[in-house]
């Protein structure tokens, strides 16, 4: 098809355009007649439909997938005869060869090797399992309610599967082909219409691979019977019945290879589409250069992204058909969330793992739009008024920016999306009803968040959870680093959720006044010790700091240890250098480099299941010295805190997914 296009455009002769043409043309209804021959209907009585009304079903029936293919093999058919018409009559006349006459030449031939594609696909995802169109049905006189297309002697459904990717591969090379003629071609118009033809051939390639192969593929009675066979169980039910596991449009489904695959495939197709819409601009612009350089960049591209999207058919796991197994077995489906569901789950997640993505990367959008001197002032006069709005009344400090509203529905949104993303998800109480009775009254209480981890989530919406304040009648007030309440976005997410900062004023202060606050003990520090649970299979807990522990003394709160399994692994440092984060940790505050991943390498966390296990509150010792606690009072009601911590992990770690290996390692220097 290249060298025809090439060699056509070159000025030798259009009779290599018009002989593709008419070899299409003619071979368009021959494959609709093979196809009506291979799926000759049967009749399960004696009589059968006249041939008329069985052509006329075949053209109607086999589903809506078949019949748009149909309508557009038609239409491109006949849009290519009437062009082929002048064409002939000039050809006739020994008209002079013009530009226009190339072009439209071209387009006889691409309009009736695209209908011989459309008309194979038609053919390959014809399903006499569909319900008829009510428009049939009146049609057909005899025999039309015995009606029945016979598709056995069609390759199956995986072999037609890989036809159509071969189809798809077909049409990128269509779209190459046309992109590699415009080097030969002078004229606007003809250039803007290559490249538009270009940019709908790949479009369609995309689209064949990933919406009728995908469909072919992963959805049917033979993928029901490959997944029951991989479950160990008999696949039932008639042809057509069973359930299908492809949506052409699942976000965040299908495994995580196929999801990198096909993120991966459709951003290259969309730079690919961006590239050609740049070339067909340049092109009316009347400013073209270097053509040839793009449009071998935008081929070679192009194909990497129709090999990766047909690869990625490969790795798809269907959870729908893995549900209609489950059903075949006994086992009752989980049901289907609905598109408000994901939603609400995107932001709830993003809300808390990505808002210092989110702000980093409008600040550099700025720049790359903006001019440098211009994006910088904006920022800084931004930030300025920012600061100076937000600031007022210390709300870090007092929480007057607090949100009580915002809190009560993320912890019902945590609640619900929170076992789907991370696997299981679970509030334990140590001690159960007997351990609530111990938080009523009017003490004070310090919980103490155990392991800190990367990124302490969990910290921060485990006082709101549902499932928390029915077992637990105070709500402690998280305290944060300082980070946190500094960032744009994340400040306000922070601040409306009601942390507070963590320092001596503020722990003081809000445990008076909310009688509860929850810190995490281990702090930054602890964060660099997050390597050895994947390394050596050690929760490894730094105990180094103890003035949480004074605080609590002086103020006669109790103590009660949070033990938090699976927060510490759903996320981790791509760059592990234990020495300089421990180095810049001690000097900065911060372990630098910090480059956290999860889910699919991004700053999602992983599905390694979460349990908060809260332990029974530790009443603090009477002191000897009222208010004033010795060096040995805070060294033993420290010892007695993590202690009791040791206990909650030999009763509740050994059932947790994954740690049955891992070992409790408390750690008091870093």
């Amino acid at each position: 098809m290249a060298s025809a296009l090439v060699s056509g455009l070159q000025g030798v002769s259009n009779d290599a355009l018009l002989s593709v043409g008419a070899v299409a043309g003619l071979a368009t209804p021959l494959l609709h007649a093979v196809g009506f021959w291979l799926c000759r209907p049967t009749a399960s009585t004696t009589s059968r439909p006249p041939h008329r009304a069985a052509a006329y079903a075949f053209l109607l029936a086999g589903g809506p997938r078949h019949n748009v293919l149909q309508a557009l093999s038609l239409t491109l058919w006949l849009c290519a005869i009437l062009v082929a018409v002048p064409v002939l009559l000039a050809r006739w006349h020994h008209a002079q060869q013009t530009a226009h006459l190339e072009l439209l030449s071209a387009a006889v031939a691409l309009g009736g090797f695209c209908a011989l594609l459309f008309q194979l696909k038609a053919l390959l995802v014809f399903d006499p399992s569909q319900p008829p169109p009510k428009l049939l049905v009146r049609a057909l006189r005899a025999g039309a309610d015995h009606l029945r297309f016979d598709v056995s002697r069609l390759p199956s459904r995986t072999a037609r599967a890989y036809i159509i990717s071969g189809i798809g591969v077909l049409w990128v090379g269509l779209g190459g082909a046309l992109l590699l003629a415009t080097e030969f071609l002078t004229d606007r118009l003809s250039l803007s219409v290559y490249y538009a033809l270009a940019a709908g051939c790949i479009t369609c390639g995309a689209f064949t691979t990933h919406g009728l192969a995908g469909f072919l593929r992963h959805s049917g009675p033979e993928a029901a019977a490959a997944a029951a066979a991989a479950q160990g169980v008999a696949a039932q039910g008639e042809r057509g019945t069973a359930p299908s596991g492809w949506r052409f449009f699942q976000p965040f489904h299908g495994g995580t290879a196929f999801v990198l695959a096909q993120a991966l495939g459709w951003a290259l197709y969309s730079s690919t589409l961006v590239a050609i819409l740049w070339l067909l601009w340049q092109a009316v612009a009347g400013v073209a250069y270097c053509v040839r350089c793009w449009a071998v960049a935008a081929g070679a591209v192009m194909f990497t992204s129709e090999l990766l999207l047909a690869g990625s058919l490969l790795t798809f796991k269907s959870k729908s058909v893995v549900a209609g197994v489950q059903q075949v077995a006994g086992v009752p489906p989980s049901p289907r969330p609905s598109m408000r569901d994901r939603l609400f789950n995107c932001v709830v997640i993003a809300t808390f793992y990505v808002p210092m993505h989110i702000f980093a990367a409008v600040v550099l959008l700025t720049f790359l739009v903006l001019p440098a001197a211009h994006a910088l002032t904006l920022w800084v006069g931004g930030l300025f008024v920012y600061y100076s709005l937000t600031a007022f009344g210390q709300p870090e400090h007092t929480g007057r920016r607090e949100w009580p509203a915002m809190q009560a529905w993320m912890g019902v949104q945590l609640e619900r999306f929170l076992p789907a993303w991370l696997g299981s998800f679970s509030v334990v109480l140590d001690g159960g009803k007997a351990t609530t009775a111990q938080f009523e009254g009017p003490g004070r209480f310090v919980f103490g968040f155990v392991h800190h981890g990367l990124y302490p989530v969990g910290a921060g919406f485990l006082p709101f959870l549902p499932s928390f304040r029915s077992q637990v009648p105070v709500r402690p007030t998280p305290l944060t680093a300082s980070v946190c309440v500094t960032v744009p976005l994340l400040r306000d997410i922070v601040l409306w959720l009601g942390a507070r900062i963590v320092s001596r004023r503020t722990f003081e202060h809000t445990l008076r006044e909310r009688r509860a606050v929850l810190i995490c003990p281990g702090g930054q520090a602890e964060m660099c010790l997050t390597n050895r649970l994947h390394r050596h299979k050690e929760y490894t807990v730094y105990a180094g700091h103890k003035g949480f522990v004074r605080i609590a003394l002086q103020q006669s709160a109790a103590l009660v240890p949070v033990l938090a399994l699976g927060e510490a692994d759903s996320l981790h440092n791509l760059i592990e250098w234990p020495s300089v984060q421990r180095w810049c940790t001690k000097k900065l505050g911060f372990p630098i480099p910090f480059v956290i991943a999860g889910r699919w390498f991004l700053p999602l966390p992983a599905r390694t299941h979460l349990k908060f296990v809260v332990g029974q509150p530790l009443p603090a010792p009477k002191l000897a010295q009222e208010g004033e606690p010795s060096r040995e009072e805070v060294e033993a009601f420290h010892a007695c805190f993590y202690a009791a911590l040791e206990k909650l992990w030999e009763e509740h770690a050994k059932d947790f997914p994954g740690y049955q290996d891992v070992k409790l390692v408390i750690c008091h220097s870093n």
